[in-house]
């Protein structure tokens, strides 16, 4: 027969620490949480001399009621555990089985062999610890039985607190025991842990129904995990410039909260918010520098297109270029945003473009190619693979890891000079970067055979190909000269035109084109539109100037025309569903052209043979 802890009960109630305690489930009831919806196990137990009522399982061994792997009479073998007071008068505690090992079955009424250990009801049905006692039965002794001392024992050594935290005894802050953050819950009110900060993100504003406000958020770690902890409002003035990043502190009374993954990363369920009864101390003890500094997952840049939009990831690369800081207005706020697109280089031959936003971005200096380690970077599928680093991700410059240094050392030999573009899911062995933008180069045949165009986004390719015909009828059109329109105008035949989107009318127009091409590469041939900009650079020709010659009809008008054809360009086209005439069809657009760079072409050229070569040997 399994043999339980006997006392153990007592110990732990009592606030004394008892390590791995054998004890058995005698009764087992669910409970609803009304304030999240979650669904909590309620259980007996009792260790051979004594029950308590009051426990309560984790949500995360949840499955093992559900599976029927923990049921009444499993005898656990306790390895973590938390004792809280819910209140003093009546004392009332709660064991919350945190960890633990199910080593066996005993029938309940094998236990009960002593007046003490009678099976009683459940007591506490809403968390509210009431005597129940069975006619024509011997009353069970348990801890909240007015003839027991142990409660004011509990309560007294539970409760006890000084106003000096830092005089706690080992393994104690704040009186409170340390525990590691993997094992933090909202329904533990008595706790504390030892932790160093990895990241720290600025100050920010906000205003709500209840007035304006800031805040700032903070990440912890320690050897068995890591967790995101929020400060408003004094808590930012009390706790900011304390914490620092690398730095280690004693963190006790802050509220615990089911974690919000739109905004954490982190590899936990639950967050931390400071709150005015919370408590932070640095630990200047020796024992600080055993704790981890960062867990960080590397992630190759090879492998960010297996990556889904929105994940996270953490990368270490060379910054190869740095862009100028620019201003955008955002549409959701209407505010000014400071950005910075740098592209990152690592040593599986691969770069990708990253976004650097608001204060990182203006301080971020590039000039001398830095290795750059970000933790949390956010995977974006906007016209290509990209990363975005938001206040919340870690950002180090040349850390001291052995990583860095392989690829400074890699870079500075040259090792940057043969890089393939990161393109998007479907993207071959190279790419083209215009701008923040990497596009996969495919020939046009794979429009159709790989059905580009049929997403709700569109499809993006590069392609170098050769210009077969460019249609002039209809390549122009009268414009409204107004900021931002360029819609058609209706020549009113007064010396005014008539432009209905603002509806007005004007004394002029401009001249716009639009141009329809057929290209042609190794592959197939295809239709493709050329606006304003592209037009121009197919034709040589300003648009004004194309329309001067067709009001005059100068026979230069048709010799443009013709003279644009059999050249080669790198084309960026854009592949989208689009319905005409209540018939949905693919249009190609022309995004942007480029004069071919042969030295560019050749070596994509080696890589995709290279490429080749090593997938077919």
């Amino acid at each position: 027969m399994l043999q339980l802890t006997k006392g153990s009960l007592r110990k732990m109630l009592d606030g004394e620490n008892v390590a791995d305690p054998i004890l058995q489930i005698l009764q087992m009831k669910n409970i609803q949480n009304n304030m999240d919806g979650l669904t909590r196990y309620k259980v007996t137990l009792f260790d051979g001399e004594i029950q308590h009522t009051f426990g309560i399982l984790a949500t995360q061994k949840n499955t093992l009621v559900e599976t029927n792997e923990l049921k009444i009479g499993s005898v656990i073998k306790l390895e973590e555990y938390a004792s809280n007071v819910l209140s003093k008068d009546p004392p009332k505690v709660v064991i919350i089985l945190l960890n633990f090992e199910i080593i066996g079955d005993m029938d309940p009424k094998v236990t009960t062999s002593s007046s003490e250990a009678q099976k009683p009801n459940i007591q506490n049905e809403n968390i509210e610890p009431k005597s129940v006692e069975k006619p024509n039965q011997p009353q069970s002794k348990s801890f909240y039985s007015n003839n027991d001392t142990q409660a004011s024992k509990v309560v007294s050594k539970l409760n006890n607190t000084t106003n000096n935290a830092s005089a706690s005894q080992p393994g104690m802050f704040n009186n409170f025991k340390i525990f590691g953050i993997s094992s933090l819950n909202p329904y533990q009110n008595k706790w504390s842990i030892k932790a160093r900060v990895t990241n720290k993100s600025d100050i920010r504003t906000y205003n709500n129904a209840k007035g304006p406000g800031k805040l700032f958020s903070v990440e912890f770690i320690d050897q068995t995990g890591e967790i995101r902890a929020t400060g408003f409002n004094e808590t930012v003035d009390r706790y900011y410039d304390m914490l620092q990043v690398d730095n280690v502190y004693y963190i006790s009374r802050a509220q615990l909260k089911t974690a919000n993954k739109q905004y954490s990363k982190l590899d936990n369920d639950y967050e931390m918010t400071f709150s005015n009864d919370t408590l932070i101390e640095p630990c200047h003890e020796a024992e600080a520098d055993e704790l981890p500094r960062m867990n960080i997952n590397l992630v190759p840049l090879s492998e960010i297109a297996n990556k889904q939009a929105n994940d996270f990831v953490d990368v270490i690369g060379v910054v190869k270029t740095s862009n100028d800081v620019t201003t955008i207005v955002t549409k959701a706020t209407n505010k000014e945003l400071k950005k910075r697109e740098i592209s990152l280089v690592d040593n599986s031959n691969f770069a990708i473009s990253c976004t650097l936003w608001g204060k990182q971005a203006e301080d971020f200096d590039g000039s001398e190619n830095p290795v750059v380690l970000i933790k949390g970077a956010k995977v974006g599928d906007y016209n290509g693979k990209n990363l975005s680093v938001s206040s919340t991700a870690v950002l180090q410059i040349n850390p001291d890891i052995t990583e860095a240094h392989t690829l400074r050392g890699w870079f500075d030999q040259g090792g940057a000079s043969d890089v393939t573009e990161l393109s998007n899911v479907q993207g071959g062995a190279g790419s083209q970067t215009s701008g923040s933008i990497q596009t996969a180069w495919k020939a046009l045949d794979t429009l159709r055979d790989d059905r580009l165009g049929t997403s709700d986004k569109g499809d993006y390719l590069m392609t170098k190909a050769t210009l077969l015909f460019a249609k002039k009828d209809n390549a122009l059109y009268m414009a409204c000269p107004g900021d931002n329109c360029n819609k058609k105008v209706i020549d009113q035949n007064d010396g005014t035109y008539r432009c209905e989107k603002c509806a007005k009318n004007y004394p002029n127009f401009n001249w716009r084109m639009i141009l329809n091409v057929n290209i042609a590469d190794y592959a197939d041939s295809n239709w493709a539109t050329c606006f304003q900009e592209t037009a121009e650079h197919i034709l040589g020709v300003k648009a004004d100037e194309l329309g001067e010659l067709k009001s005059s009809n100068n026979p230069n008008y048709d010799d443009i025309f013709a003279n644009s054809v059999f050249k080669e360009y790198n084309f960026k086209l854009r592949a989208k569903m689009e319905t005409y005439n209540d018939e949905r069809r693919v249009k190609v657009s022309v995004i942007s052209i480029e004069d071919i760079d042969y030295v560019a072409s050749s070596k994509r050229l080696l890589q995709n043979i290279r490429a080749y070569v090593k997938n077919n040997p």
